[in-house]
């Protein structure tokens, strides 16, 4: 995790700790776990728990004049009031009713005692109007947190339970997840419920509960693709839907998944605990993606990382919806 951010988080947990709260947050960026976790907290402790006073707004369907009657009303026992924004930014230009640089310009001289405003952005672009809210909120972005952040994560949140465990198996965890933060916490309850009252965590405890990862099903469905298998590539797309997976993130996955296909046409390392380093994958998996590699060519490939880039670039800029991208792109990969 970058040094700023760590500074960021430091900032935030003091806050909390001191009850400290500013008026407008701003929590964005690429780690949506942190974005959720940290909304949480600043919500529950400023309302003291009390979840009637904690309204949510979906900047898909939200409309300005509910927003700002919000804003402006006192809560009915005049305890503290959080309004949670979520994605406003992201859907500023399709959803008319919404009126954000109008809702700005109003926070911008915001006085209520009791009201506080937390804005979440997972898409975030930074823009004029972005600039405006990050000059008079308190920003904090979240990126992914480095390898070491994340093992001593882990183990922070399994010692909170009584439970220990080694770093090589919490590495394991969090590249199963492909260091998803959301997978890795979900997955980790689990793991928890299933040790009951042992404290030492084992490999084979590992091995007996890990759960879907997105990942196995990319690897599936371009198995299936690869070998022109549409009907199980697309009974493995539809388990993606059913994991709840976003198209964005399946293009993501889809993404990674060809760059490692790349890079093992291209390297020429032997050492298979090298090789995985390199990629960030598993030792175990490496002959499995060799495998897969063998069916495309190095020029296949690169045509579908630059498609993948292609189509994500479109998607942002409203060219293309994301699922018109993803059947172009599965096309591409079949063809």
């Amino acid at each position: 995790m970058a040094e700023k951010s760590k500074e960021i988080i430091k900032e935030l947990n003091s806050q909390l700790l001191k009850k400290d709260f500013k008026k407008i947050y701003l929590f964005y960026g690429q780690e949506i776990f942190l974005i959720d976790e940290y909304t949480r907290r600043f919500s529950h402790a400023i309302t003291s728990g009390n979840l009637n006073n904690i309204v949510k707004f979906d900047g898909e369907t939200a409309n300005y004049n509910d927003v700002i009657n919000e804003m402006f009303s006192i809560s009915f026992d005049l305890e503290p009031k959080v309004l949670i924004f979520k994605n406003f930014f992201k859907y500023s230009t399709t959803n008319s009713s919404l009126n954000l640089s109008a809702i700005i310009d109003n926070l911008k001289n915001f006085r209520s005692d009791s009201t506080y405003v937390i804005f979440k952005e997972y898409e975030a672009k930074e823009t004029k109007l972005f600039s405006a809210l990050k000059q008079i909120a308190f920003s904090a972005e979240f990126v992914q947190p480095s390898m070491p952040d994340l093992i001593k994560w882990v183990q922070n949140v399994m010692s909170k339970e009584g439970k220990a465990i080694s770093e090589n198996i919490a590495q394991e965890i969090i590249l199963h997840y492909n260091k998803d933060m959301m997978l890795i916490y979900n997955y980790l309850q689990v793991l928890i419920s299933y040790l009951g009252k042992r404290s030492k965590i084992t490999h084979d405890d590992i091995l007996k509960t890990l759960t879907d990862n997105p990942q196995d099903h990319i690897f599936q469905m371009l198995d299936a693709f690869a070998t022109k298998d549409l009907e199980s590539g697309y009974k493995y797309l539809r388990e993606l839907y059913q994991l709840k997976t976003s198209v964005s993130k399946i293009l993501a996955l889809i993404l990674r998944h060809f760059k490692i296909l790349g890079m093992l046409k291209e390297t020429q390392e032997t050492n298979k605990k090298q090789i995985a380093k390199q990629l960030g994958i598993l030792e175990f998996f490496i002959d499995k993606y060799k495998k897969q590699a063998e069916t495309f060519t190095l020029d296949k490939i690169k045509t579908i990382i630059q498609k993948t880039i292609e189509y994500e670039y479109m998607i942002k800029r409203g060219q293309i919806d994301d699922e018109t991208a993803l059947e172009m792109l599965l096309y591409q990969i079949v063809k």
